[in-house]
């Protein structure tokens, strides 16, 4: 009895042996499937200098940790162009969905904006998108039919004549609009940190929130300007680790060789 219990014991203990389940969405200029997103008003991927470029994102799941790490050169120049009164140019709300319903066949979706695209659930709303350091933010949960009632758009951070003052990608979900009835406050806060030339890294627990049963997630990242966008979908289920499975394996194999015995 006792060798049975123990069995059991290791058995359940390398049920929850799993490794963290990574997926790597490329958004890289030369990316044969990057997401660029409507009103790029001609200039692809990424509009304007190249500090505006985001690379990827790296999106795990270990237990109940979600990290999504945004490979952006962006990282550090909040505060840039000062034309974009008052505070220059910044870091975007983090945007997560279970489902990633891009509009549009074309690999890059270059009519894909707020109004027509992917139906966001919930938001990490930053506490200073113009910090370089990092901080932390809150998580919002997004209950409007659509995102025109959750969240603020790329034109509500810009005051500059489009097409004639600058440029920039107008209709992008930017920012969880804080204010709205359709938008609540979950209570969960998470960490932000910006690694200066290299990544936005984005931490939070996601315990007591359905972002732990989600399967898969889509996420919606960008600067205030949305001069370049990363969108994609990324598979958030662990994955047994390999001595998880060798042991399960050998646990199967003395349960079968005791009952042959017997």
């Amino acid at each position: 009895m006792k060798k049975s219990v123990l069995a059991i014991a290791a058995f359940y203990g390398l049920l929850c042996a799993f490794s963290a389940q990574a997926t790597v969405i490329d958004d890289s200029a030369s990316g044969a499937t990057s997401y660029w997103g409507s009103d790029a008003h001609g200039y692809g991927d990424v509009i304007g200098d190249s500090p505006y470029d985001i690379n990827s994102a790296d999106v795990t799941r270990t237990g109940n940790t979600l990290t999504i790490k945004i490979s952006t050169n962006f990282a550090g120049h909040a505060g840039d162009d000062a034309w974009a009164a008052p505070n220059g140019i910044g870091y975007g709300d983090l945007f997560l969905s279970p489902t990633w319903n891009p509009f549009g066949t074309d690999v890059h979706h270059p009519d894909d904006n707020a109004a027509n695209g992917t139906h966001w659930t919930y938001g990490l709303s930053l506490d200073n998108r113009w910090s370089n350091t990092g901080g932390t933010f809150t998580l919002y949960s997004l209950n409007g039919a659509d995102n025109s009632s959750n969240a603020l758009l790329s034109d509500s951070f810009l005051s500059c004549g489009l097409g004639t003052q600058c440029y920039y990608r107008n209709g992008q979900d930017v920012a969880v609009n804080t204010s709205s009835s359709t938008v609540s406050n979950t209570g969960v806060t998470g960490s932000w940190t910006v690694v200066a030339g290299s990544q936005i890294v984005f931490t939070l627990n996601v315990t007591g929130t359905s972002l732990s049963s989600y399967n898969d997630l889509a996420i919606h990242w960008g600067e205030t300007c949305q001069n370049d966008v990363i969108e994609g979908l990324a598979n958030v289920v662990p994955e047994p680790a390999p001595f998880a499975i060798f042991g399960l394996g050998l646990i199967g194999l003395s349960f079968a060789r005791r009952k042959r015995d017997n």
